[in-house]
């Protein structure tokens, strides 16, 4: 269903005032904007009541280069989806376009009717820059930042006054879709939020906390009040193009006393660069995006900055311009020097710890994975930070401890236990074994909330590198490996794999000390993230406490060592890979799922698995004293233990 336009008074419309390319202006001031801040009245940890505040106007800035006829139709989109009472102005940024925005497309009779101001650079300067421009001349309530290829959908500006009224630090990012540009409507109805997180090489990857808030910005469609803008500083000067600058705001809203938050009901469709002659960008390319990151880093991450120098590309830039290659940094001691300093890197760690602590990015340790038959390690082949490709390769080599290359860590969020780890990441990537792929050892792109299975793979206590019921072990050709299942390793002998080079990182360095040398930083983010703490494990361990167990079998061996059964049903070290179960009347159930323990209609004690409920017998159990179960179909028992459960 196509939303109709909001009827707006055409006699009341009176245009802005335009302004030139340095962003210096004479509007209007709206009723209730908020007064700059004075020196020393900042409070970096204010309480809520001196955050809240009553948000009346919206200014729209549009950074547009060349964007022609898509600056028109983004600019009639809010003009006609926002009520005039609320809508202050749409601030057009025209970034250097031939001809200028103003002569051919948003003339003066069209600024008049949709509340156009435009700022226009003769020479274009790249999307940071005209956002700044832009950020500047605005003279609303809240500052609202789009792409010049948008279309806000029905009451997308109300969270953004609901959300960022309960708190004026507050940054909102709204739900952004895609955008048919020949009919400029949304395509489809549902509303696409993905968070991400920031890697120690300033780039960003998906993934983070299932709650509100989020911890980075892939993008930069977002909404903040002026007042905020103005005392966090807005965006660097210094940086050109785009790039970097979401890590920067990513980062800065964080330590500096703000937070960003999604907007659940916000819809923005955006168009995205699809490779069509349509969705090309038609601007020229201007800055230095690896400055740009350089920049945020050197800005926000205090000491752990000295990371960079451990990414290749970056260790080179620093080689050859020296160790202020990215330029002066005074934009950003004026707003520490503003907001109290600020608050150190390490507490933003903490702060987002479901990723950097519980997705193994901020690691206790990093190792080598030798194999013991050949005495070669696991070495990914890819080089540090993003991978190109999505996905690299994994080789036995000589092991070489002065090779990054050769490290691992635990990485990705156990989804059991809410805890690390669930798999194994290659230090300094954004990669995650995920077994053989192809006929090769591979990795692909980590997902650190846990919910890539094929990312389960971790190194046993008994030194075997497994998933489920899975093993890896050499192959037969030069440095290969191949994947089987964990039986037929044992029956030749077994595939074995150990630690060696074990030792603590930088970073794990530089976490420890902050939280020492802060304390009280650390003891008040402590008590909030107690009161956010997510229950652990599935819904229904969470809803009746004690109910979730493990199943655990005694080896047939005779050794005594028991094992328990995974997601998959295959038997396991016990420790992290027990699946939590419940016992609903005869049948065992997994607790997140629901579905049954089956013995797969055979009498082998080894061999388990879950499936649909039924009332056969093979998934019917009984209960033998307080902690045996038995299957009523073999001779098979287990030991009850309650979960979650540890590795001893």
């Amino acid at each position: 269903e196509v939303e109709a336009p909001l009827e707006h008074d055409e006699e009341e419309q009176e245009a802005p005032e335009a302004v030139d390319g340095d962003g210096q202006v004479a509007g209007a001031e709206p009723d209730n904007a908020a007064d700059v801040l004075d020196d020393g009245e900042f409070e970096l940890d204010a309480p809520p009541e001196k955050l809240r505040w009553n948000p009346k106007t919206i200014s729209v800035v549009l950074p547009c280069a060349e964007e022609r006829e898509y600056a028109v139709n983004t600019v009639k989109s809010f003009y006609e989806m926002t009520p005039s009472h609320i809508l202050h102005e749409i601030v057009v940024v025209d970034d250097g376009s031939q001809p200028p925005l103003s002569q051919k497309y948003l003339t003066p009779d069209l600024q008049k009717k949709w509340k156009v101001k435009i700022c226009r650079h003769e020479q274009t300067v790249g999307l940071i820059g005209a956002k700044k421009t832009g950020g500047d001349a605005a003279t609303g309530d809240l500052i609202m930042f789009f792409d010049c290829h948008v279309a806000p959908q029905k009451d997308w500006y109300k969270d953004f006054i609901g959300l960022i009224g309960e708190n004026y630090r507050r940054m909102v990012i709204p739900q952004i879709t895609a955008l048919d540009v020949d009919t400029w409507k949304q395509v489809g109805g549902g509303g696409g939020m993905s968070k991400c997180y920031v890697t120690w090489d300033g780039d960003f990857k998906w993934g983070g906390p299932d709650d509100m808030y989020m911890g980075m910005l892939s993008g930069g469609l977002l909404g903040m009040s002026r007042r905020w803008w103005q005392e966090s500083g807005g965006y660097d000067d210094n940086m050109l193009g785009w790039g970097g600058e979401n890590i920067d705001q990513g980062v800065r809203m964080w330590v500096c006393g703000g937070e960003i938050v999604a907007a659940p009901n916000s819809q923005v469709a955006h168009m995205w660069r699809t490779g069509s002659a349509k969705t090309n960008a038609r601007y020229k390319h201007v800055g230095d995006t690896m400055k740009n990151r350089a920049r945020a880093i050197h800005a926000w991450f205090g000491p752990f900055a000295q990371k960079l120098d451990e990414f290749p590309n970056f260790r080179n830039r620093h080689k050859q311009g020296g160790d202020n290659w990215y330029g002066d940094m005074s934009h950003f001691q004026k707003v520490k020097d503003r907001l109290q300093g600020c608050r150190p890197f390490a507490w933003y760690l903490r702060r987002f710890k479901a990723v950097y602590e519980d997705g193994g990015i901020v690691p206790p340790d990093i190792f080598m994975i030798k194999d013991e038959s050949s005495g070669k390690c696991l070495k990914l082949m890819g080089s540090a930070g993003t991978s190109g490709s999505g996905r690299e390769a994994v080789q036995l080599k000589d092991c070489n401890e002065g090779d990054d290359r050769f490290f691992w860590h635990l990485g990705n969020v156990d989804r059991r236990t809410g805890r690390c780890c669930s798999g194994l990441r290659a230090w300094n990537t954004d990669q995650c074994f995920q077994g053989i792929e192809g006929g090769r050892a591979a990795t692909g792109i980590c997902e650190v909330s846990g919910r890539h299975t094929g990312q389960h793979w971790l190194l046993s206590e008994d030194g075997q590198l497994r998933r489920g019921d899975r093993c890896i072990g050499p192959g037969s050709g030069e440095g290969q490996l191949k994947e089987a299942p964990c039986m037929s390793f044992r029956a030749k002998g077994g595939a074995r794999f150990s630690k060696e080079g074990v030792r603590i990182p930088i970073e794990r360095k530089l976490y420890d000390e902050a939280q020492r040398d802060h304390p009280e930083t650390f003891r008040l983010l402590n008590e909030q993230l107690a009161k956010m703490e997510p229950g652990v494990g599935p819904k229904a361990c969470q809803e009746h406490p004690g109910a979730c167990m493990a199943l655990m079998y005694v080896d047939a061996s005779g050794s005594g060592a028991m094992r328990c059964l995974s997601d998959s049903g295959a038997l396991v070290p016990r420790g992290s890979d027990c699946v939590p179960l419940l016992i609903v009347g005869s049948k065992v159930q997994r607790a997140e799922g629901g579905d049954c323990l089956d013995t797969w209609s055979d009498q082998d004690p080894e061999t388990w698995g879950f499936y649909g409920c039924h009332d056969g017998d093979n998934q019917k159990f009984s209960k033998a004293g307080a902690t045996r179960v038995c299957s009523s179909s073999t001779d098979a028992c287990f030991m009850t233990q309650p979960w979650p459960v540890t590795s001893r």
